[in-house]
């Protein structure tokens, strides 16, 4: 089952409770996977997408104010993943949401967390 856990904190409080809702958009994908409900596959990965552009405009908000030096870079690969859930979600709407699909998403995630995310939280703290 598709969970944020703990491991995956950044110990900043928006951030994580905002991670924490991208993991649970994530499991309802899973389950209309899963189940092959082909409508709510399409809901849950169109709300997935706009909760991840709101969360990613937070980060780098946050980024921008903290004076994080790797901000254009992280921003590009914000980008790029938005791209790609645009291509999937036109997918979507013409067919059920494959397992490979959520395994992608999960596995950019969690990844795009414990690496790319790790990087700025020393900037972040400072905030705090």
């Amino acid at each position: 089952m598709i969970e944020w856990t703990p491991a995956l904190s950044t110990g900043v409080a928006l951030l994580d409770e905002q991670h924490k809702e991208i993991y649970q958009w994530l499991a309802e994908l899973q389950s209309a996977a899963d189940d092959e409900r082909t409508l709510f596959g399409v809901y849950s990965l169109t709300r997935l997408k706009h909760y991840t552009r709101a969360h990613f405009a937070a980060e780098e908000a946050l980024m921008k104010a903290s004076g994080y030096p790797g901000l254009a870079e992280h921003s590009a690969e914000h980008a790029k993943f938005c791209a790609r859930l645009n291509e999937l979600q036109l997918k979507s709407i013409g067919q059920d949401i494959s397992r490979d699909t959520v395994e992608f998403l999960t596995d950019w995630l969690t990844r795009h967390i414990t690496r790319t995310d790790m990087a700025y939280v020393p900037y972040l703290k400072k905030l705090q």
